[in-house]
């Protein structure tokens, strides 16, 4: 993944802020529950927890057996709509692909070289 992808990357852009006005629900510490923070988060959590503890090979192959099996549904998809969506699909998960292999990269790099 080029850093120039990374430079025009804004959190706005994929996701609607929350209104003010809108109801949260706040657990028994004034603190929302957590649950809801991960309802209401785009994955990081998730992501972090998935760089924290597997291997990188284990996640590039699920995310290769999920991107084959969205290609077989691509190409026997029963109407146009679904072929279309098993397109979207398929380049949401060869992106997500890209970004773990460069998270994964950077973690190594930052791993071996600490004081950089």
């Amino acid at each position: 993944m080029a850093d120039s992808k990374l430079e025009s990357f804004k959190i706005a852009d994929t996701r609607k802020p929350a209104s003010a006005s809108a109801p949260r629900k706040i657990a028994k510490g004034g603190d929302t529950t957590a649950a809801e923070s991960e309802a209401h988060s785009l994955g990081f959590r998730r992501i972090e927890g998935i760089l924290e503890k597997e291997d990188p090979a284990t996640v590039r192959s699920s995310l290769d057996r999920l991107h084959s099996q969205l290609a077989e549904v691509e190409k026997k998809g029963r109407s146009n709509k679904d072929k279309a969506a098993a397109k979207k699909a398929i380049v949401a998960v060869t992106r997500t692909s890209e970004l773990m292999d460069y998270l994964f990269q950077t973690k190594a790099s930052m791993q071996t070289n600490p004081g950089k």
